[in-house]
């Protein structure tokens, strides 16, 4: 069937080929000037301030998004700690000093955290230690598995058995739904560990409570043991390899922090996911972030003598979001492999997910003037002929799967920002949402077969759609990597893919 393309007036020259032809020219020839590409083109995403430009978009059309930063800005950047630790020599003190402005170092002692384990949602605990524990005031044996049910009145039922799963060796009713380690004190040693049965362990007790008629299992902690098992997770413990310790010490200042002024439930204060902080619990432990905790013990940051929810995001683009904390300018971001990105999508894809139909135009309506480009989108107008979405920039990154909410917005192919030496990557945040974005699949398969080093070379293109929205693929310089929903991810030959993109006709 042929494609229908409307026609359009543009300001200044038309490219009478057809769009897509200038697709399979810069695939098939490597990067091309992005003056250039948008040239060809046309530009159909621009700020409101140039109104004169009203395009009608071929739902093939590809758009480059250019953005800045990984996360949603607010607080640390933890790239910028890194760059601050190791490049400028900033102690952990001055790091938190210049992401959290109008604050103060304070101490908090013999804090415990109850903590929701949120994958064990509508579950009963089953739990073992290797050095015994204790339950409904009765000694454990090690290795013996107990099983807690939470009843109503804050109760548990009590089972336990020989090993996880054999048999029932006594059972009883309980009005505390903990099964508590043999020694109830910090910095235990790992065989006294409570261990989910056929999951990870943890330090501190473990108990049971229900959330309305839904079972909740949870881990009660002191905080320093409790970010034993959340600095390692959130930060990379091999900054302190490359000169970053300190960075690592004030995530743990500010994760503690962020700990201490939660209250998220009347069963629990905090959750072990990127909701809150992403917890992994003893197994994640590593010495370089224990280190790290433990030169720390007790500091937090604090606003009229409270523990504030010290926010934090793995790339801030080089300038902080605000909100909470004033926003700064953040050189240490220079280094992170995010500091600059491209993404790549079709019109079709945009319009699909602003539900407006057939894409017209994407207009910048308003930035936060923090920063290159005019900062971050505090609004987006996206115009189709279904009518018009005018959503935040937050909104927009979470429709699109953006890196962040900087960023700008160009019709056509802009060759992909260039990508900063290898270095430890910042694996989550806390903030829901706000969450760093999964890599796609075929950046797992690029990141898996090597990288730049690897068979494939260098990236010559951004990640982009096929024509029929079947799948999506990159080309390299030794080839393409290819995704489609029924057959996964493989690499293939270049000659593959192009053969599959359109020509310059519009039959």
């Amino acid at each position: 069937m042929a494609k229908v393309r409307r026609t359009t007036t543009l300001r200044g020259r038309i490219d009478r080929g057809g769009r897509t032809s200038s697709v399979r020219r810069v695939l098939a020839l490597g990067p091309v000037p992005a003056l250039l590409v948008a040239g060809v083109v046309g530009v159909a995403a621009v700020d409101r301030t140039d109104p004169g430009v009203a395009p009608a978009v071929a739902a093939d059309t590809p758009f480059t998004i250019a953005g800045r930063g990984h996360g949603h800005g607010r607080g640390m950047g933890q790239w910028g700690a890194y760059g601050y630790a190791k490049n400028d020599g900033w102690s952990a003190e001055r790091i938190v000093g210049h992401y959290y402005g109008g604050t103060e170092l304070g101490d908090v002692t013999d804090l415990r955290l109850g903590v929701r384990l949120a994958g064990l949602d509508g579950k009963t605990l089953a739990a073992y230690s290797d050095a015994g524990a204790r339950v409904a005031g009765r000694d454990v044996a090690p290795g013996e598995g107990v099983h807690l049910t939470p009843t109503p009145g804050g109760g548990a039922g009590v089972v336990v058995t020989r090993g996880c799963d054999g048999e029932v060796l006594w059972q009883t009713t309980t009005d505390h739904p903990w099964v508590d380690p043999i020694d109830p004190g910090v910095d235990r040693p790992a065989n006294e560990h409570l261990t989910i049965c056929g999951g990870p362990a943890y330090r501190g007790s473990l108990g049971v409570a229900l959330d309305g008629a839904e079972s909740r299992v949870l881990n009660h902690v002191d905080i320093e043991d409790y970010l034993l098992g959340v600095v390692p997770v959130e930060a990379r413990a091999d900054w302190a390899d490359t000169g970053g310790a300190e960075a690592l010490r004030a995530q743990a200042i500010a994760a503690r922090s962020y700990a201490a002024a939660e209250h998220r439930y009347p069963y629990a204060e905090t959750c072990d996911t990127q909701d809150c902080q992403v917890y992994g619990g003893s197994a994640k432990e590593d010495p370089r972030t224990t280190e790290a905790v433990r030169t720390t013990t007790g500091k937090v940051i604090t606003r009229d003598g409270r523990p504030v929810a010290a926010e934090f995001s793995a790339s801030t683009g080089g300038y902080t979001a605000g909100g909470e904390f004033d926003a700064v300018e953040d050189l240490g971001d220079a280094g992170s492999p995010n500091h600059n990105w491209t993404q790549t999508f079709t019109a079709g894809e945009i319009g699909k997910a602003f539900e407006v139909g057939e894409l017209r135009s994407v207009s910048v309506v308003e930035r936060n003037n923090l920063g290159a480009d005019g900062g971050r989108v505090k609004e987006l107008e996206v115009v189709g002929s279904d009518g018009t979405a005018r959503v935040s920039g937050k909104d927009a990154r979470t429709k699109l799967g953006l890196k962040s909410d900087w960023f700008t917005v160009t019709e056509g192919l802009v060759p992909a920002a260039p990508t900063p030496a290898p270095g430890p990557e910042v694996l989550a945040e806390p903030g829901g949402p706000d969450a760093a974005v999964e890599p796609t699949e075929i950046e797992k398969k690029y990141a898996e077969i090597g990288g730049p080093a690897g068979p494939l070379g260098k990236p010559i293109g951004p990640e982009m759609s096929m024509p029929d929205e079947s799948g999506r693929f990159r080309m390299f310089e030794g080839g393409a990597i290819v995704w489609t929903e029924t057959l996964g991810v493989q690499v293939v030959d270049a000659s593959i893919v192009i053969s599959e993109l359109p020509t310059g006709s519009d039959g």
